[in-house]
């Protein structure tokens, strides 16, 4: 894609969504052209993200702002109930939604993936937009069959509200199907940590340690770039980033 994507960002001043927000807004071939923020209503956008304003707004209501920025694609870093309304509003819209978000319900999956279908638009819905934590996962897919248990430790901030999070969680249904047996997720919440994931894989006398740690939320900016510029040649709901990615070999 060689147009310029114009961007409507929802969750700006939460932890993920303003650093994530931020880093992406100095990246190339898109234009953050307004936000989403119930907390952060009628402030400037530049102002919010980097200090000084440029007179973007942030709207307190996702529909209004679609309506007066006619965006490409909503971004959503806001919170579970709040992403599953946006979700739905963004597709009903016209306008293709990248949601960061994780807890949303089956429910409101199934209903996204319908209404791409009938709408003839794509949407992406993706637990974790690292590239790094990406290919954490394709090792672990890869190695876990040469070993006797693997289980999961995921570490994130004491804010965090879910748990497992919703990265483990997916990894945790993709091993059960890979090694056809259960697979234990352990959580810990504490000050200081940022989200931070270890794949543990043990055989008699060994042990294989894989870690992921993102001590800034910045590094989710690039793989949510490529999934904002590729979203419109994608097809239905997405969950893999790994569909905006290139092939392993």
């Amino acid at each position: 894609m060689t147009e310029t994507v114009r961007v409507v960002f929802a969750g700006p001043s939460g932890r993920t969504g303003r650093a994530t927000g931020a880093a992406l807004d100095r990246m190339p071939g898109m234009q953050v052209v307004g936000a989403v923020g119930r907390r952060t209503a009628g402030r400037d956008l530049g102002e919010l993200w980097h200090g000084q304003a440029d007179g973007r707004m942030v709207y307190a209501d996702a529909s209004q702002a679609m309506a007066a920025l006619r965006p490409d694609v909503l971004c959503d870093f806001t919170e579970a109930e709040v992403a599953q309304a946006n979700l739905r509003l963004a597709l009903l819209a016209g306008v293709r939604p990248v949601i960061g978000t994780t807890g949303l319900s089956v429910a409101a999956l199934q209903e996204a993936e319908s209404l791409c279908r009938q709408r003839g638009l794509s949407a992406a819905v993706i637990a974790n937009f690292s590239i790094v934590a990406w290919l954490l996962e394709r090792v672990a897919l890869l190695t876990a069959p040469y070993f006797d248990g693997v289980e999961l430790v995921e570490m994130h901030a004491a804010t965090k509200r879910d748990k497992p999070s919703g990265t483990a969680r997916r990894l945790q249904g993709m091993l059960e199907a890979r090694v056809e047996r259960e697979v234990a997720v352990h959580s810990v919440r504490l000050p200081g940590l940022v989200a931070h994931q270890e794949v543990l894989l043990g055989s008699q006398g060994e042990m294989l340690t894989l870690r992921h740690d993102a001590w800034d939320r910045s590094c989710y900016a690039s793989g949510l770039r490529l999934v904002i510029l590729g979203i419109a040649e994608a097809d239905g709901l997405v969950r893999d980033l790994g569909a905006f990615l290139p092939p392993l070999t």
